[in-house]
């Protein structure tokens, strides 16, 4: 055994079973991310993880149930957390910036490990069954459909909005959807699409895009968008 090997060896036998979940939960998101739930076998997953597959499977009994958690740690992350947070605000036209802003400047600009793992099972997902996706994304898309459209009566009420003959929803979706594609596009190691602008620009600007699509009145971006 390498001595790198066997001092890692040491360290995996004092983590106490939780943390051991835990750490075969981080280690084997990449190997989901790139190839998927049914690409993935039990042997890279284990290999990843730097266990054997029988202690793969004393912790998970499944290759099912091993998914199901790197989804379920995938919505404890900071950035999830934080959005849940942004969500319990009240409803207004300055929530709806908000929120745009903030999904928007996650992807763009936050170089987070998770975030981008999850871009990338998403992605498969999309490929493939999209079971990923319903399951990953279903309270975060109910919460965000259903607070997209009350900040959108809200801004209407307050004559802040272009107008109102769109669905709600429909609009909340189709900012979603942008997201998404920012992610796949800004996925690679270097960025499929060369847009000859900052990451800060980027936000800017397809912020006010999805803000301006959604029907908010220019003055009224500028001004919520000034506090962010």
């Amino acid at each position: 055994m390498r001595p790198q090997t066997a001092r890692r060896a040491k360290v995996a036998a004092r983590l106490s079973s939780h943390e051991r979940r835990r750490a075969i939960v981080e280690a084997v998101k990449g190997v989901f991310a790139s190839k998927g739930f049914d690409g993935a076998t039990t042997r890279e997953l284990a290999q990843a993880a730097e266990v054997s597959e029988a202690l793969l499977y004393r912790h998970f009994p499944s290759k099912k149930s091993l998914y199901a958690a790197v989804v379920g740690a995938c919505a404890e992350d900071p950035v999830w957390l934080e959005y849940h947070r942004i969500l319990e605000l009240e409803p207004s036209t300055s929530t709806l910036v908000t929120m745009v802003h903030f999904v928007i400047s996650q992807v763009v600009e936050s170089g987070s490990e998770r975030v981008e793992a999850m871009g990338r099972m998403a992605a498969r997902s999309l490929l493939e069954d999209g079971e990923f996706v319903r399951v990953a994304f279903r309270e975060f898309n109910e919460a965000w459909v259903a607070k997209f459209e009350a900040c959108l009566r809200t801004a209407e009420e307050a004559g802040e909005l272009a107008e109102s003959g769109r669905r709600g929803d429909l609009r909340a979706w189709f900012v979603h959807h942008l997201v998404l594609a920012l992610m796949l596009y800004l996925n690679p190691s270097v960025s499929a699409i060369n847009y000859k602008a900052s990451r800060k620009t980027l936000v800017e600007q397809a912020a006010q895009f999805a803000l301006l699509g959604a029907g908010l009145k220019p003055e009224a971006i500028r001004r919520h968008g000034k506090a962010l």
